[in-house]
């Protein structure tokens, strides 16, 4: 008897070691991925990545000027910051420096990168690879923004930098449906930010110009302050510092293994409506019928490609060249997302190639230069190569170099870059 509780009280005792052994692992682990990642055991983060963009009266939002907040999903953990111009990158003056070539770039959350560490995102990799001609690249995309926000965010700002070249990374897959009041309201609800928060042009046929409807500045300013009442930076930290990075890390983990594709949500005729060249088929939650799709998405393209015909008369008018880009969806190139959207969607025909065409359409009409990314996407992802984030979709860091990669090459091509000895001339 006493044999066995010696053996009882030995196996206990190992366990419990195992146990304390794997908790100090886990530990270690754990402050190792802080340290490496953020230089502290507590995240230095101001806030939240709400709090950085600040209601605009004719912008919709901006980045708030020298702020650091933490960016955190499944599949990513980083700091980002803003500079003392709001813009997601480093100094920038007005004033150009000498012999330099300057490139604006103007998008939405593609453009911003804040989905990647700094440094990886799209502008910043361009002028890595430019740096040798003089070019400098200043990121001026914002998260959420439409057509609408980057064309006045060029007028109101972006001038300012003196652009030798404006450069537009269009996300087809929001930006269109984005121009469209009508569409946004449906898309994400009459009483979210991204509808009532944001500007919207439309075309005035009888008077052949474009007329802005400002946001709802007050209703915004009202909902952003009601959240930052509700903050408080030291709950934050703390719930912060109790994320644990391991167990993020094995979740990340977990998630390439076993949800590899996530499909998609909301309205698909609006989510998908891009792509759709007819909508025969309308989602059962909708009392939407399909001519009225068809009304509504015509209307979206149009002011779309009005804009950007604006926004080409702006960057000219200023004595800059002005180039446009698609920025890929992840249903147009990874074969796996788009085998289960056919099959959680069978009934939608999707034409994922027609974005392109419109966008190729329109630069050869307002002789705009126009570079399609599609098909480097489409070959990387066929090579094995993971360039977006499965749960997120945005791009990764791999996405952004193979952007860069592929448009500065183009630039070079088609003569947008100065010369070796005349850069900024």
């Amino acid at each position: 008897m006493s044999t066995f509780r010696k053996r009882l009280k030995n196996g206990a005792f190992a366990t419990l070691l195992l146990l304390l052994s794997i908790a100090l692992g886990f530990l270690l682990l754990e402050f190792g991925l802080r340290m490496a990642l953020f230089g502290s055991l507590q995240w230095r983060q101001s806030g939240h990545l709400f709090f950085i963009r600040v209601p605009h009266p004719e912008l919709g939002w901006l980045p708030a000027p020298n702020q650091v907040a933490a960016e955190q999903e499944i599949e990513y953990q980083h700091l980002i910051t803003t500079n003392d111009k709001g813009l997601r990158d480093g100094p920038r003056t007005y004033e150009k420096p000498e012999n330099t070539y300057r490139i604006v770039v103007l998008g939405d959350s593609y453009m911003e990168a804040t989905h990647v560490p700094e440094g990886e995102g799209f502008p910043q990799v361009l002028e890595e690879l430019l740096a040798p001609r003089n070019v400098e690249v200043i990121n001026m995309g914002v998260g959420g923004y439409a057509t609408t926000a980057a064309w006045l965010y060029l007028e109101s700002e972006g001038l300012k930098y003196d652009p030798d070249l404006v450069l537009l990374g269009f996300y087809a897959e929001n930006d269109v449906h984005g121009n469209s009041p009508e569409l946004s309201r449906l898309f994400w609800g009459a009483d979210n930010i991204r509808y009532f928060g944001q500007p919207y042009a439309r075309w005035d046929a009888d008077a052949e110009t474009l007329l802005i409807d400002p946001p709802d500045y007050q209703r915004s300013y009202a909902e952003y302050e009601e959240r930052l009442a509700a903050y408080s930076p030291r709950l934050y930290q703390l719930d912060a510092f109790r994320q644990s990075l391991a167990v993020h890390m094995f979740q990340q983990v977990r998630h390439q293994l076993v949800t590899r594709v996530r499909p998609p949500g909301y309205d698909v005729n609006i989510h998908f409506g891009c792509y759709l060249s007819d909508f025969d088929y309308v989602p059962p939650d909708s009392d939407i019928t399909p001519q009225r799709y068809r009304t509504m998405w015509d209307a979206a393209w149009l002011t779309t490609k009005k804009q950007i015909a604006a926004m080409n008369d702006v960057a000219e008018r200023h004595g800059a060249h002005f180039a446009l880009f698609n920025a890929p969806a992840r249903v147009q190139f990874e074969a796996r997302y788009q085998a289960a959207v056919e099959e959680q969607f069978p009934e939608l025909t999707l034409d994922i190639d027609m974005p392109e065409r419109k966008l190729g359409s329109l630069a050869k009409e307002e002789d705009i230069p126009f570079v399609n990314l599609l098909p480097a996407f489409r070959d990387a992802d066929a090579a094995g190569q993971i360039i977006n984030y499965n749960r997120d979709s945005h791009w990764n860091a791999a996405g952004h170099r193979l952007a860069a990669t592929v448009v500065a090459a183009w630039l070079d091509e088609a003569g947008l870059l100065p010369s070796d000895s005349d850069a900024g001339t």
